[in-house]
């Protein structure tokens, strides 16, 4: 009899080890929740690949596009726009010429209006670069040369002011071995809207960075978009301190060859008590907020939400 309920206890054991596997590999998959954008400023850093690509759409839906990404991701940009209905772009932004940033600005030029054309500027000799510049003027768009405290002013508060190129050809023309003046030169855009701040630094090297602290830029901000893919020439540990991020944003692409983002910079990062959110590892990222609160919201990991102190 005692042998009988020992056989017994084990099949019944059996059987809730098989329910538990079967119900871990059945149960429904968890939706993640759908956040309110409406009325709020809704910033979009895109999945395309190794390059870089924001879309921006203000409470009052005028909508700004920062780089976007390389040649191959143009169509998944143009697909990103009309998924959130954008007719046309009030600002479009060319952070510097290299094709991973602007190789798919061009089918964007000829899917949508574009108001007026932010651009460093750069002496650059590429096929996309000369692909991109020529779409412009075949649609007659506004370029504005990007310089050193200019602001543009949206709707409800929401401004963008340029702290990179200094303009007036005052260019950085020395960098570190291996690095890259078209990336040192890339134009960098603070965002505010209320209390809550970003920081776009399109490829900016340690060089930018240094000339930024020297010049007492305003660089403190809640979410830093990580410079250069997350390169170990860039987001140095002054920087850093001086941005003071809550959060931080690297657009790179999965076991990318060049080993983006750097283990030094993710180190940096960790040490200065950074959130890090990568598109290689969770998808398109969305910042949300009202000015006072912000949420960050990806494809693969639950919401995070965070007070924005001004500063």
């Amino acid at each position: 009899m005692k042998g009988l309920r020992v056989l017994f206890a084990i099949a019944l054991v059996a059987a809730i080890i098989v329910g538990v596997i079967y119900w871990l590999r059945h149960r429904p998959q968890q939706v993640p929740t759908p956040f309110v954008a409406q009325g709020r400023l809704q910033i979009y850093a895109l999945d395309v690949g190794q390059g870089d690509s924001a879309l921006i759409i203000t409470p009052e839906g005028k909508s700004v596009l920062i780089d976007a990404g390389p040649p191959q991701a143009g169509d998944e940009v143009v697909a990103a726009l009309r998924k959130r209905d954008i007719q046309s772009l009030d600002l479009a932004v060319a952070t510097h010429p290299h094709a991973d940033h602007i190789g798919g600005m061009r089918p964007v030029i000829e899917n949508f209006g574009v108001k007026n054309f932010l651009d460093s500027r750069q002496k650059f000799a590429s096929k996309e670069y000369e692909r991109m510049l020529h779409a412009i003027n075949e649609k007659h768009i506004k370029v504005i040369e990007a310089k050193k405290g200019m602001k543009f002013d949206l709707d409800s508060g929401v401004r963008f002011e340029v702290l990179n190129p200094p303009g007036n050809d005052a260019w950085i023309t020395k960098v570190h071995r291996g690095g890259s003046v078209e990336n040192a030169n890339s134009v960098v855009l603070r965002l505010s809207y209320g209390n809550f701040s970003m920081l776009f630094t399109g490829d900016a090297e340690t060089e930018t960075e240094d000339l930024m602290l020297k010049s007492a830029a305003p660089l403190r901000a809640q979410v830093l978009k990580v410079g250069h893919h997350g390169s170990r020439y860039a987001t140095g540990a002054k920087f850093l301190e001086a941005v003071a991020p809550e959060a931080a944003v690297i657009s790179c692409g999965a076991e990318n060859r060049y080993g983006h983002p750097a283990e030094q910079t993710l180190d940096r990062l960790r040490k200065a008590g950074v959130k890090i959110y990568r598109t290689d590892l969770n998808g398109e990222i969305a910042i949300i907020t009202d000015g006072n609160k912000f949420e960050i919201h990806t494809a693969k990991q639950p919401i995070q939400v965070a007070l924005a102190h001004g500063g």
